[in-house]
């Protein structure tokens, strides 16, 4: 406990990452990004597309459904 007067700090606490990297993702269980360019993303390619997962986004190997990275930080301004 901390005496009168003096101050405090607690750190944030950060929420684990919905899937990880690697992870092999249900088909049917989350949202496919249709419209990439809306939300200034590169387009798909390579076989890879993009997945909503909760607040994030995700490059998936649409064949296999393994997740390859997270996307979010590229999303432009109209990511909800």
């Amino acid at each position: 406990m901390a005496a009168a007067g003096s101050c405090v700090s607690v750190a944030p606490q950060r929420t684990p990452p919905p899937v990880a990297i690697g992870e092999v993702i249900p088909k049917g269980k989350y949202s496919m990004v249709m419209d990439a360019r809306w939300y200034g993303l590169p387009p798909a390619q390579d076989g890879w597309v993009y997945f909503r997962i909760e607040r994030d986004v995700y490059r998936v190997d649409y064949v296999t459904m393994t997740v390859l990275e997270r996307a979010t930080a590229e999303a432009g301004r109209n990511w909800p």
